[in-house]
């Protein structure tokens, strides 16, 4: 007996227990295979069409996640419509879908969400760079595309956050094509960041987005969700469709070319590898998988959405968020798993010994195997070298045959090699015809394809006949319909021939588009509004535009005689000589000056000149005329706008002086009232300054709003009959009251009614002239130490005259211009002790003009002031005010 059958003999107990184990392990197996339920079918339904969106899913059915945990999975596409009913319903167990499950389950549908996949929601408003909307406040009165009803929650809420009004827009229902962005069907797209950007980036179109997060709304985005009937039917079924799938999405986001490629190569779907990857890059963004669990939901976070959706009306207030995220249940380890370990180990161990041996038989079979190699390698080396002679000649024939393809290949015109009847084609010809040499293995095909005239084939026998003397351009139609310029050499070579065809498209194009500029800058000089004009060395003018002559009054006839110092202004001589000089020497001059026509009319003209030869000179005149009228214009706007601003920039000051009194007192006040060891006079003594500082922050706050509505004409009257008596009544009960406030009980207030009593009803808007008459009474206590205040009414020729006088501090007369200016506060010692934001004057004088009426001030300083406004008795009389100062 040999080392070698030793090592054999010696081995077999180790193989025996090995095939024994192995028994084990597969009669084990085989019963695990028998007992292993069959796979549960279930369908997802998907947010919308097939996309990277969704790679978690594709990753769990083609990686065998879903099938490992027993389920079969479909998906269904879904579309812009509700997929919450579809689950509901039925028709799937499963669907992906955004914030808007959180809206359907608050009204009572039964439905459970299981998991958030996207940490932020990718939805965005969309709009074009050259649309001027930078910002939510953009958005009024534009055309915006949204989903039917609640569906863009994230959206909505930027409007309500801005405070603008749904009326204030006009909202379409959505298509999500970025083409009716572009084609002005709409101002505004709602949007993915994943995917519509990447359509403008390809066309090059500058474009804004509008995020929900530069608003404080980060919602959730898409998140897995089912039914309370499926978690209490199949509780082990939806705990493991959520391993899965976030496996799914684990594996995608790690493997993101290998799902592209499956979701292009099964999916069939509608975008680009390009698109896909950007789609892709995007999303990793959202899911944040770096720094969150994927699936994982903050319930604190869930109900700042709930509470964001009660205030927008979504849902009611009084949701309840208890039993809508999923709570899973923990699963012990089954018992046969530990078997299976112990099992394992055994194995491994016997293994081990096993593969120990095998090394050292394999060794000893190694040495019997290099004895025999080398007796065989010693007889076949003669027959080697006669097999590497023959390769040899072999090589350099197909070195030959493949140098001439890959020439034919590389060439940078395409190559059409013609034998006989069948043809040969390189890349190069593929590139520009789009048919692979299969579709048009022979001439027949070629011309059949790419010439829909059979009249060609007939001028190819003639053109071959006269020997291809001269090259051929023809016009092809590619596989793709489209029609392009291609020129032909061809030449003839051992009963062969090759054919050379470039594409011309562009040269010819080229040549059809210098036509075209040269047509174009012809109709830019004869329609052009400025002036042009050619002159040579001697300033004589050799060419005139129509505009150059219609400014200087030239004539056709005698307009070759003129020269251009014929044209300078007596006022600026000087000044036009030295811009001719300076053109005649330097070849460039521009300024701006006064010229002359024929006619004597004097003309403001900005005149840019260059030499363009030797001998010529090109100039641009333009009338600047109205320009400079403009201009004037423009510097009285200036120097207002400049005092605005001032006035603007000390009203902001005061304004932060005025809120932080109020805000001082509030804080200050609600800290003393948490002390323990307060008596309930101090308390009550306390509130009541609370409750004056937020009146009067409140005051302060409605002025600001008030006067901003002023600014933009957003404030709306509300016309409708009220009595003048009641309402003077109304005033007189409360100013009682009132002027306590002010610790002035001892001046006098009279309300005096002079309207007849059938004219007592008026149309107008009460809350409005309420408002008004409050504020000036209220000026009147504050500047009224000693003395009366009287408010009056008297009708007159269908106006309303209302008046409020009083015997207080009056305004000087150099004041009075300022006074219902806005922003602007009358400065003094007296006066600054009141505070106030200086609002209260302009926004009266503002109502009083939206109500179609005047107001107007008699005042004399240290005598009193008498403020006084007309209106229409009606609301809907026209406007004829006479005004008495």
């Amino acid at each position: 007996m040999n080392k070698f059958q030793k090592h054999t003999y010696s081995f077999l107990p180790f193989t025996l227990i090995f095939f024994i184990s192995l028994f084990i392990c597969t009669t084990s197996n085989a019963e695990q295979t028998e007992n292993k339920p069959k796979k549960e079918k279930i369908k997802l339904q998907l947010k919308y069409k097939h996309q990277f969106q969704f790679a978690g899913y594709y990753a769990a059915i083609h990686k065998g996640f879903y099938a490992n945990e027993g389920l079969e999975v479909e998906l269904i596409e879904g579309s812009t419509k509700n997929i919450v009913n579809k689950v509901i319903e039925g028709k799937a167990d499963y669907g992906i879908s955004s914030t808007d499950v959180l809206i359907e389950y608050v009204n009572n549908k039964p439905i459970v969400l299981l998991a958030s996949i996207f940490q932020s929601s990718p939805s965005i408003f969309l709009c074009l760079k050259n649309s001027n909307i930078n910002s939510a406040h953009d958005l009024v009165n534009k055309r915006i595309m949204l989903l039917n009803d609640f569906r863009d929650p994230e959206l909505l809420a930027i409007f309500y956050k801005e405070g603008i009004n749904p009326d204030n827009f006009t909202r379409l229902s959505t298509t999500y094509n970025v083409n009716d962005l572009i084609n002005k069907k709409t101002d505004v797209l709602n949007a993915y960041s994943t995917n519509e950007p990447y359509f403008l980036n390809e066309l090059n179109i500058p474009y804004t987005i509008i995020y929900p997060q530069t608003y404080g709304i980060d919602f959730y985005g898409d998140g897995i969700f089912t039914t309370k009937k499926e978690i209490r039917n199949n509780p082990e079924r939806v705990d493991a469709f959520l391993r899965a799938s976030k496996k799914g999405w684990k594996y995608a986001l790690n493997n993101t070319n290998e799902i592209i490629d499956i979701i292009i190569n099964t999916y069939k779907v509608n975008k680009s590898r390009k698109h896909l990857e950007f789609e892709a890059t995007e999303i990793k963004k959202l899911i944040m998988n770096d720094y969150v669990e994927i699936g994982h939901i903050n319930s604190g976070r869930l109900s700042n959405i709930a509470k964001t959706c009660a205030q927008m009306g979504m849902i009611p207030p009084n949701y309840n968020l208890d039993e809508f995220i999923y709570n899973r249940k923990k699963t012990k380890a089954p018992s046969w798993l530990k078997w299976a370990i112990l099992i394992t180990i055994v194995i491994g161990s016997i293994i081990t010994f096993y593969t120990l041996h095998l090394f050292f038989f394999t060794r000893q079979l190694k040495i019997e195997v290099e004895k025999q190699t080398l007796n065989l390698s010693l007889k076949n080396k003669e027959l080697e070298k006669e097999i590497r002679k023959k390769k040899r000649t072999e090589k350099a024939l197909k070195k030959s045959e493949k140098r001439f393809r890959e020439m034919i290949e590389n060439l940078p015109s395409g190559a059409i090699l013609v034998e006989g009847n069948k043809i040969l084609t390189n890349k190069k010809a593929f590139e520009i015809t789009e048919y692979s040499n299969e579709e048009i293995p022979d001439i027949k095909s070629w011309f059949s394809k790419l010439y829909k005239e059979t009249k060609y084939i007939d001028i190819y026998e003639k053109w071959k006949k006269n020997n291809f003397k001269t090259p051929s351009v023809t016009c092809i139609t590619t596989k793709s319909g489209k029609k392009i310029h291609v020129e032909f050499h061809a030449y003839r070579f051992e009963n062969k021939e090759i054919w050379l065809m470039n594409d011309i498209s562009q040269r010819v194009a080229t040549e059809q588009a210098l036509i075209s500029s040269e047509y174009k800058l012809r109709t830019y000089i004869n329609e052009s509004p400025n002036g042009l004009v050619i002159f040579n060395k001697n300033t004589k003018i050799t060419f005139s535009n129509p505009a150059f002559s219609k400014l200087l009054k030239i004539d056709n006839q005698s307009k070759s005689s003129h020269y251009i110092s014929d044209f300078f202004s007596p006022k600026q001589v000087k000044k036009n000589k030295d811009l001719l000089s300076k053109l005649l020497h330097k070849g460039k001059a521009q300024a701006e000056v006064i010229i002359q026509s024929l006619k004597g009319h004097e003309i403001y003209a900005y005149i840019s000149a260059v030499k363009i030869n030797d001998n010529e000179f090109l100039g641009f005149v333009i009338d600047i005329s109205l320009i400079k009228k403009v201009e004037n214009k423009l510097k009285i706007a200036l120097e207002k706008a400049e005092e605005s601003d001032r006035l603007k920039s000390a009203f902001l000051a005061n304004m932060s002086h005025e809120i932080r009194t109020p805000m001082n007192g509030i804080l200050g006040f609600s800290q003393l009232l948490s002390k323990d060891n307060l008596s309930k006079e101090k308390k009550d003594n306390y509130l009541d300054i609370l409750d004056q500082n937020g009146k009067q922050l409140l005051e302060i706050i409605n002025n600001i709003i008030e006067i901003s509505y002023l600014e933009v004409k957003q404030l709306k009257t509300f016309i409708a009959p009220f009595s003048i008596s009641k309402l003077f009544t109304d005033l007189e009960i409360f100013f009682d009251h009132e002027k306590l406030k002010y610790n002035k009980a001892h001046i006098k207030i009279s309300f005096i009614n002079k309207v007849p009593k059938q004219f007592d009803e008026i149309n107008s808007d009460l809350g409005k002239i309420k408002q008004v008459l409050i504020n000036l009474i209220n000026n009147a206590f504050k500047f009224t130490t000693e003395g009366f205040i009287e408010i009056k009414v008297d009708l007159n020729n269908s106006l309303l005259e209302f008046s409020v006088e009083d015997s207080g501090i009056g305004i000087p007369k150099e004041k009075q211009d300022i006074i219902f200016q806005r922003f602007r506060q009358i400065e003094n010692a007296h006066t600054r002790q009141f505070g106030g934001a200086g609002l209260g004057l302009p926004i009266s004088k503002g109502i009083i003009e939206l109500l179609n009426g005047e107001m107007y001030l008699k005042s004399e300083e240290q005598s009193g002031s008498k403020f006084i406004f007309i209106i229409p008795h009606s609301a809907d009389q026209s406007k004829n005010i006479p005004i008495k100062k």
